[in-house]
């Protein structure tokens, strides 16, 4: 009875597919791009971007200011992430995740003071390149819709 078993059991978890499923990918990528953008490592958001984004990433990391990297490095946790809602496309290889960030230096114009942002909503653009979940950024991240602090 028992080999029995040990085959059954076996031949069950062979057959499951471990690997996560394209929406789970497609957010994963988006939230680990965004966790390295809000925290403005930059390098490591190009990791979870397309190359086209690179321009942005640029532009973002050239804009930072030594007011906003003070005020990040001083905040014990850094920049969170969730995912709130996604959706796909008439595609299989487009998704657009909507991301909670929590905690975050927000860009400000030239000559404001840098300050701490308790909470946004962003809606990211997810494309599939060579297999890969990527974020596609057509422009820096504007937020729908920011806390009143």
């Amino acid at each position: 009875m028992r080999p029995i078993f040990w085959l059954c059991a076996t031949f069950l978890l062979l057959s499951c597919d471990l690997r996560p499923s394209a929406d789970d990918a497609a957010m994963q990528a988006a939230v680990h791009w965004a966790e390295a953008y809000f925290n403005y490592d930059f390098h490591e958001a190009a990791r979870y971007a397309t190359d086209e984004s690179g321009r942005w990433l640029q532009f973002a990391a050239s804009n930072a200011t030594e007011q906003q990297l003070q005020l990040l490095r001083n905040t014990a946790e850094g920049a969170t992430v969730e995912v709130d809602d996604f959706f796909a496309t008439a595609t299989d290889t487009l998704r657009v995740v909507t991301l909670h960030v929590n905690h975050f230096v927000a860009p400000t114009a030239l000559g404001d003071s840098a300050r701490l942002t308790d909470e946004a909503s962003f809606q990211v653009t997810t494309v599939l390149r060579n297999g890969e979940w990527k974020v596609r950024m057509e422009d820096l991240p504007r937020s729908e819709k920011q806390s009143l602090d």
